[in-house]
């Protein structure tokens, strides 16, 4: 008979999105297994750029500089057009600014993330982390799921017995596929082949200066290429080939190995062909991100067009805004209710993602129709090419997106309107809540302060908020901590004697001007997790479940 392993989370999938979650699962205390077919992490660069709210999380547990070590220099931050690898480079984007966050994105590829988190949870005791095993099917009940586990290389059988099951297993999911939720949205907007390569071109004075180059050769019968730098040693490279009618199988080595060579216009130069990987480009949104016990992150949930970067970013978020709700519901300190507002408030968002990046793609492609006419209509060329900074400089699609319901205490103020180039702080239930440095040296940021618990932030004359959370803080069965600004730096609306309740996610859940009654803060708890164990008995009226 098959022994059943008993934990209260299997997550299935262990790229970004799935190890993320695992992470983070046991920095709140809870127990989860992780089963990855592969035998490893990713042996190809994959995705493409860390945005700064996924370097954010990676600062608060401790692999950012491993992360940012392994990525492009800041001042690489742009694209570049070109006919020829060589020149001459014709228009190049501009990097962005990053005053706002404590830790810029970074122009790094998935495979060294998959390396830095799995060193991470390699330490980290109450994940097991099981790979060469395959998920073959599950049944769910009221009470959890029963899912079905093969070795794929032993064939061995393992029975999970868990209070939830969580598919981070990609774009092609398994778990997505028996849970029976559909996809909206374009399957296929695209082909692509991948072709990852080495080659040392670091003697070149540009080959560090680009995120990637645009090649668009004047002769009409040779391909266009994205050509992406995969390290900071100018020794590894992507040529991206789209696969059109015309161009129905990828590149041979021996193609690769001569385009390489023709693009750069260096007819000796040594090239190794990694591995090449190929891939659909989708425009996809899964109908729902929670069926029963079942929910889905990362891929599994949505598919975004690769302009924009926003593929793994999001489903480290998605798990970022997950699991804090996951521990609550475990650990019995909120209802079921609660995880239904991860579907409330990340589907919106990837949504909203998967249009920007739709957007970004057909503006690619009027690229590449300005480009060649340049000469004839340069002001259309230009225009499109600051245009693109939105894309690259994509601060406020990363930074700024709002929840407009789900887990937080809405105050009724007007929603500003979004804008995905510019990051516009504010302290609005549901925002981030912004980042602003603590000290004069910088070395601490506000948002290292949101980790595993509620945070009431203070402001600096709030001495009654802070007596009203302490009174909570002593009570409440939820974790609480209290900080206080030392300034106000920014355009904050709770002022100097004011407050707001941050999640463990760093979203702020409720705000208020008013003096600081211990009573309000509780219900302003409940109504964020939606439950009435929220205090202990005797601590004043309980709110019903909503």
């Amino acid at each position: 008979m098959t022994d059943v392993v008993d934990v209260p989370v299997l997550v299935i999938g262990g790229g970004p999105t799935g190890m993320s979650l695992a992470l983070l699962l046991d920095r709140f205390g809870i127990r989860s297994m992780l089963a990855e077919r592969r035998p490893s992490t990713t042996k190809h660069p994959k995705a493409f750029g860390c945005q700064a709210r996924t370097m954010e999380q990676f600062r608060v547990w401790g692999i950012e500089d491993r992360v940012r070590a392994a990525g492009l220099s800041a001042d690489a931050d742009v694209i570049c057009w070109c006919e020829s690898l060589n020149g001459p480079l014709v228009g190049y984007t501009h990097p962005e600014a990053s005053l706002n966050t404590p830790a810029p994105k970074s122009i790094v590829s998935q495979d060294v993330v998959e390396e830095a988190l799995d060193q991470v949870l390699a330490r980290c005791p109450l994940s097991v982390v099981q790979r060469s095993m395959e998920l073959v099917s599950f049944e769910q009940d009221t009470d959890g799921v029963t899912a079905h586990l093969r070795g794929v290389d032993t064939g061995e059988a393992i029975m999970v017995r868990a209070r939830y099951l969580v598919g981070c297993d990609g774009a092609a999911s398994v778990v997505r596929e028996q849970a029976g939720v559909a996809m909206d949205g374009p399957e296929t907007i695209a082909n692509f082949a991948s072709h990852y390569y080495r080659a040392d071109l670091s003697r070149l004075p540009h080959a560090r200066s680009a995120i990637g180059f645009v090649v668009r050769p004047s002769d009409p019968t040779r391909p266009h290429v994205d050509v992406l730098a995969s390290g900071p040693d100018a020794d590894r490279w992507r040529f991206l080939q789209e696969l059109k009618d015309d161009w129905t199988e990828p590149f041979s080595e021996q193609q690769l190995i001569e385009l390489v060579r023709e693009y750069w216009e260096i007819p000796d130069l040594e090239v190794e062909l990694i591995n090449t990987m190929p891939w659909r480009m989708s425009a996809q949104v899964a109908e729902q991100f929670r069926a029963g016990r079942v929910l889905l992150a990362g891929d599994a949930a949505h598919r975004f067009p690769v302009t924009g970067g926003m593929g793994l970013n999001s489903g480290v978020q998605d798990v970022h805004n997950l699991a804090w709700k996951l521990a609550l519901v475990i650990d019995g300190h909120a209802g079921e209710a609660l995880l239904d507002t991860y579907d409330s408030e990340r589907r919106p968002l990837a949504q909203d993602n998967t249009d920007w990046s739709v957007r970004n793609f057909r503006r690619m492609k009027q690229m590449d129709v300005a480009f060649a006419d340049r000469h004839e209509n340069p002001k259309t060329w230009r225009e499109l090419l600051l245009a693109m900074d939105e894309q690259i400089n994509c601060e406020g699609q990363s930074l700024g997106y709002i929840y407009r319901e789900g887990a937080l205490v809405d105050d009724g103020s007007e929603l500003p309107e979004h804008d995905p180039q510019y990051y516009w702080p504010t302290d609005r239930p549901g925002a981030r809540f912004p980042h602003f440095w603590l000290d004069a040296d910088q070395t601490e940021s506000t948002i290292d302060w949101f980790d595993t618990a509620f945070v009431l932030v203070c402001g600096p004359d709030a001495d009654g908020w802070r007596a009203a959370g302490e009174r909570v803080m002593a009570e409440a069965a939820v974790p609480l901590i209290i900080k206080r600004l030392p300034h106000m730096l920014g355009p904050l609306t709770i002022e100097r004697d004011g407050a707001v309740l941050v999640r463990p996610d760093g979203h702020v859940a409720w705000r208020t001007l008013n003096a600081g009654p211990a009573q309000e803060l509780r219900e302003a708890i409940a109504g964020t997790l939606a439950v009435a164990q929220v205090a202990s008995a005797g601590t004043g009226p309980q709110r019903e479940e909503l």
